[in-house]
């Protein structure tokens, strides 16, 4: 027995050995997967040890440096917002310490700089997402990661690679939750604080029983419910920020010695059988050490809405496209799968935060308009008589064709009918910036200067440019 793994056909002093060797990750995982009595969170750990030990590819640091920027920039832009100003109004009230909080002139303590920064990229709607976890993976990790590696004077480096380790970790566990989940847990937070707990440890140089403690200190603080969306309130917010902070609180405690349930995803009173009724826990550990890593897979978000719209943008933007005339409209119909409609069916949005999260809303403005972005959620945009007058002939429902291929994709058709008899019909499958669609370099930068333009911080946009792109030779 060595530390919280249980090796076959492994000596104690050949696995001990085996946690400072630049290890074949494949095929020891393949070896791992006939262990007896080793919880998820154990294997996890161990993965987490040992791939620390081997590191992580040029390439893949690269790809972590893009989100970092993509990150960032919905990070700074948070600032213009009214939640934003009363952040960082919290903020100043905290004691000062040696973590940024972004876009202030001084620092705060971890957890504090991490819950902070966390609100704020999450407020315009701009962070990325994965599919098949639905997890906004940046607005939890790289806070965490950020503020443990300023305090402890880490690599830039070691950052990008704990940012690796931090996605790995939250999508393995949402892709486990289920649909159920989903219904009334917000993914970000719930699952999201496992991998916030997972880069911070990894940043600390934990042990393998150390993150198991960090991952299950984290479990049980996971939290963030739907319930603010039927009022388009400001707790959205909370749920990266919290899940980002209790991610360091986990990690800091467990490098104290502070013990938690190695079964925390499994157990008979785990969260998984407290949160996801349909849950697959083996999806945890499926392809660990062998498949791509999670991160490759995630996506960047072009529009500034809840990602479960832009599907349906960009098949709203192709028929405008192709349209001779976008007068007299008789209806325009969208279907898509049932979690965008449970989200996103709101036929009369009066804030921004409720309209980010309305199909009418952003199919109109898109057919209008041709755009969804930041400028349009002000609100004069949102009670323009015009395009609350297209608002009013859009019906959504549930197409049964694109609900089986969810979450795996995030499809959707928008079909015009004009009062003449005209029709003309888009789907879209894979929207700008699935990992099938991605944007360029030049795109993701173009979308850096608009959210530091957006957020008060274009003087600035440079220099936080050549940051993000000197981060692997830099030191905190």
């Amino acid at each position: 027995y060595v530390g919280p793994m249980v090796y076959v056909g492994l000596s104690a002093h050949q696995g001990l050995c085996d946690r400072h060797r630049t290890l074949d990750i494949g095929r020891l995982f393949s070896k791992q997967r006939l262990l007896m009595r080793q919880s998820l969170t154990e294997t996890l750990a161990e993965w987490l040890v040992q791939t620390r030990a081997a590191g992580f590819s040029e390439e893949t640091l690269a790809i972590a440096r893009d989100y970092t920027l993509d990150w960032l920039g919905s990070a700074l832009a948070g600032h213009a917002t009214e939640a934003g100003a009363m952040l960082r109004e919290y903020a100043q009230l905290q004691p000062s310490g040696p973590c940024r909080v972004l876009g202030l002139s001084r620092g705060c303590g971890a957890e504090t700089a991490a819950f902070v920064n966390g609100a704020l990229s999450h407020i315009v709607e701009m962070d990325d997402i994965d599919r098949g976890s639905v997890v906004h993976p940046a607005a939890v990790i790289m806070p965490a990661a950020l503020a443990v590696a300023e305090r402890e004077a880490a690599r830039g480096r070691d950052f990008l690679a704990a940012v690796v380790a931090g996605y790995e970790i939250a999508i393995r566990v949402g892709e486990a939750v289920g649909k159920a989940h989903y219904r009334y847990f917000h993914n970000t937070a719930t699952c999201g604080v496992f991998g916030a707990a997972a880069a911070a440890g990894w940043l600390l140089g934990l042990n393998a029983e150390q993150f198991v403690w960090a991952l299950g200190n984290a479990g049980t603080q996971a939290a963030g419910l739907w319930e603010f969306n039927r009022e388009g309130a400001m707790s959205k917010h909370l749920h990266p920020g919290r899940a980002a902070a209790n991610g360091v609180l986990a990690a800091d405690l467990a490098a104290l010695g502070f013990t938690a349930a190695r079964r925390i995803l499994e157990g008979e009173r785990g969260f998984f059988a407290a949160t996801a009724a349909d849950a697959k826990p083996s999806r945890v550990l499926a392809g660990l050490g062998e498949a791509e890593l999670k991160i490759k897979g995630v996506s960047i978000k072009p529009h500034a809405s809840c990602r479960h719209t832009h599907s349906t943008i960009d098949a709203a933007l192709r028929l405008r496209e192709r349209a001779a005339d976008l007068q007299n409209i008789d209806r325009v119909t969208v279907e898509t799968y049932q979690a965008a409609l449970a989200l996103c069916n709101n036929p009369d949005p009066r804030t921004a935060r409720a309209a980010k999260f309305s199909l009418q809303y952003c199919v109109a403005s898109a057919l209008r308009r041709g755009r969804v972005g930041l400028s349009d959620f002000s609100p004069q945009t949102i009670m323009d008589p015009n395009l609350r007058e297209l608002m009013a002939r859009v019906r959504v429902r549930v197409a049964p064709e694109f609900e089986a291929r969810y979450p795996a994709a995030w499809p959707a058709r928008v079909r015009v009918d004009w009062e003449d008899g005209r029709m003309l019909e888009e789907t879209v499958e894979h929207p700008k910036g699935d990992p099938e669609n991605p944007l360029t370099r030049s795109e993701l930068e173009a979308k850096f200067r608009e959210l530091t333009a957006f957020g008060g911080f274009g003087r600035e946009t440079e220099a936080w440019l050549d940051w993000v792109n000197g981060l692997s030779l830099l030191s905190f």
